[in-house]
């Protein structure tokens, strides 16, 4: 940590775009590989902080992490893109992926036919075999559809597609059980904040990832965004010890009795 980031307070909006500027911008340009994106992406931190003010509320430090992870995976803050957030949780700032930028990572490393959509309860849909069919009437509205059910998502691999496919409880229990911020104001999980519901697809697509081919950028992207996982909080209490799904899922008084399933990396995952 330097001796400026030591002494940075953010009163405004103004402080923490002067300490990017001064400190980052080098290398914010190597991240992006463009000086007219790495302007566009300095201008979309300050109008996210404007839009989100709580953020000048946290720990300092944490608000420029946040946005330098962001930076690093060459994504952009943006509620139009939906590609990354940074959001405001106990006192500190918070990176959270986006479905946009799982999407984008993945056409980055190649993927093609990426997609995922939401089932409402009036649609056509059946899931069989790995296959889906999904029939929409694009003249009727979302509430004509019905109350959201579902999503799915696809992508295409060598050619072939894979598929996965959740229903409404399984995704909001994943939501309520590993994000810390899901009964916060401002978490995307309330669908006042994501009327799209790209919590949703993001989740499926984050499950289907683990069927797809291993790329290090997903991989690191999937990593940060789980930081907002309360897997990460259990981890630093029980240290060394062996992290058991099941416990993590039992009252204190049940976990004694149950030593299988250990959680990997890769079991984070599960976050949505």
């Amino acid at each position: 940590m330097t001796e400026n980031s030591k002494s940075l307070i953010l009163k405004s909006v103004d402080d923490l775009k002067v300490f990017l500027h001064h400190n980052y911008t080098n290398q914010i340009k190597n991240y992006f590989g463009d000086e007219k994106q790495a302007m566009k992406f300095l201008s979309s931190v300050t109008g996210a902080v404007q839009k989100l003010p709580k953020l000048l509320e946290c720990e300092p430090m944490s608000v420029v992490n946040s946005f330098m992870t962001m930076a690093q995976l060459g994504l952009m803050p943006s509620d139009i893109s939906g590609e990354a957030y940074v959001l405001p949780y106990a006192g500190k700032a918070q990176f959270q992926l986006g479905y946009q930028g799982i999407v984008t990572l993945f056409y980055r490393a190649g993927g093609t036919g990426i997609r995922a959509e939401i089932v409402r309860k009036n649609d056509e849909f059946s899931y069989e075999n790995g296959k889906i069919h999904h029939k929409i009437d694009i003249f009727k509205s979302n509430l004509e559809r019905g109350e959201a059910v579902g999503a799915y998502a696809i992508a295409k691999v060598n050619g072939e597609e894979i598929c996965k496919a959740m229903n409404k409880v399984d995704i909001l229990a994943i939501g309520k059980n590993f994000s810390k911020s899901f009964n916060t104001e401002f978490t995307p999980w309330k669908e006042k904040n994501d009327p799209e519901l790209n919590m949703w697809k993001k989740t499926v697509l984050k499950q289907l990832a683990k069927m797809l081919p291993k790329n290090e950028t997903i991989h690191k992207a999937m990593a940060a965004d789980n930081l907002d996982s309360r897997i990460n909080d259990v981890k630093k209490e029980v240290g060394k010890k062996e992290l058991v799904m099941g416990n993590f899922l039992k009252s204190p008084n049940e976990k004694e009795d149950n030593n299988k399933d250990t959680v990997s990396e890769e079991g984070q995952g599960d976050q949505g």
